[in-house]
């Protein structure tokens, strides 16, 4: 009877493993809400116990360089690090951002950028079976991750592993969310964009433009250069057909912002509600009604939303 009972129980947890790798896929985790009720923190690298420097040196670069086994900094191999900053162009360090990682079992990592935007764990990431037989390789410690800021929560759309090919066995956030990159340096708040705004005459290509490409570019691209995240045989395009770096639609994509406005009523537009906190949207919380970016995007759809 205690043999079958062991048995019953090793059954029940692999069946339960295989259950949570098949919705563990970007489109399985797409509305998964950020993880709660743990301490904001608790993985930090210093966390850790191990001896270390204070962690402000090289922000925006990319960390798994250098902390991956066999590295110059192969003493400190993180599992995940990067730099967070108030914008895009990665001007800004931002501090006490909260980044939140969740594997595959259900493991919750939480860590909070420092004074110079960087944030670092040694925590462990469970492997994802989909990903690959070798549970050994970073290539298959899949994990979804949120980034949460003064009540705004942006979620990882894809679902990333720890490593990549086997002359990167880390990779760092900053990697891909770099401010040279498409997708613009990994960013968090409802911080304006715009150094000032007009009280009218609202340009498209001067003020609405340089707003929608620091907060909505990164996935609202045209589809040739679409972040399209593989997973298996399965692919997820995350743009849903809309570019939003146009005024209108192209070859490459369904809709262009003339496409998600509405001059008759321009708070309802879907350029404004989608991105609003406390919104149904899969990319985050970007503005508050009131905010400096979204006053100036109502003012332009409320002024004809010209092409100009």
């Amino acid at each position: 009877m205690k043999r079958a009972c062991v048995f019953i129980f090793m059954l029940s947890s692999l069946m339960t493993a295989v259950s949570n790798a098949q919705t563990f896929t970007p489109d399985g985790m797409k509305w998964e809400p950020a993880p709660s009720g743990h301490v904001a923190g608790k993985d930090n690298g210093p966390e850790s116990g191990v001896s270390q420097g204070n962690g402000l040196h090289f922000a925006g670069s990319d960390c798994g360089i250098c902390h991956n086994p066999g590295g110059k900094a192969g003493n400190f191999p993180f599992t995940v690090g990067g730099t967070l900053f108030k914008d895009k162009a990665g001007t800004q360090p931002l501090a006490g951002g909260e980044i939140i990682l969740k594997d595959v079992t259900g493991k919750v990592i939480s860590m909070t950028s420092n004074e110079a935007g960087n944030f670092f764990t040694y925590a462990t990431i469970a492997s994802d079976p989909a990903k690959g037989p070798d549970a050994s390789s970073s290539g298959t410690w899949t994990y979804k991750a949120w980034v949460i800021y003064d009540n705004t929560v942006r979620p990882m759309v894809t679902i990333a592993p720890v490593g990549g090919m086997t002359s990167a066995p880390r990779m760092s956030c900053n990697m891909h969310h770099g401010w040279q990159g498409s997708r613009g340096s990994l960013s968090a708040g409802t911080f304006p964009t715009l150094k000032s705004y007009p009280s009218s005459g609202v340009s498209f290509k001067q003020h609405v433009l340089p707003i929608l490409k620091n907060k909505c570019k990164a996935c609202h691209m045209p589809g040739s250069a679409n972040p399209v995240s593989a997973y298996g045989s399965t692919t997820f395009d995350y743009s849903g057909g809309l570019d939003l770096s146009a005024y209108t639609k192209n070859s490459k994509s369904a809709k262009g912002v003339a496409d998600v406005v509405n001059v008759s009523s321009p708070a309802d537009s879907g350029i404004l509600a989608k991105a609003k906190v406390g919104s149904t949207h899969a990319g985050g919380e970007f503005m508050n009604a009131g905010d400096a970016d979204y006053n100036a995007i109502l003012k332009w759809i409320g002024e004809g939303a010209k092409n100009n």
